[in-house]
């Protein structure tokens, strides 16, 4: 079975709104990604909670496999990338429901 690999992250900068990365994908365009559930629920990113500062520090980890702001706190390409595709069907059908 041939290995399945997921596109990498080539570029990363947060959004003006709050808690949106604006992700640009090896082999998949661009997209922008709404992270803020994960800033919400998880402990790692409570600092990015109180700091759209440092949230707009997002920068590139090692071999796109990961956006950084600091050695602390990371989200993956794999994350990220399933998150974008759920968005990206959810305003598709909302999109749809309405018309």
């Amino acid at each position: 079975m041939p290995k399945k690999t997921l596109p990498r992250i080539v570029a990363v900068a947060a959004d003006i709104e709050p808690f949106i990365l604006r992700l640009r994908w090896d082999k998949a365009g661009e997209t922008l990604v709404d992270v803020s559930g994960l800033v919400a629920t998880f402990r790692v990113y409570e600092p990015l909670r109180h700091s759209q500062d440092l949230f707009a520090q997002v920068r590139l980890g090692e071999h796109g496999a990961d956006v950084v702001w600091s050695d602390a706190i990371a989200m993956s390409a794999d994350t990220l990338w399933r998150l974008g595709k759920e968005q990206s069907a959810a305003t598709t059908t909302r999109g749809l429901e309405r018309g």
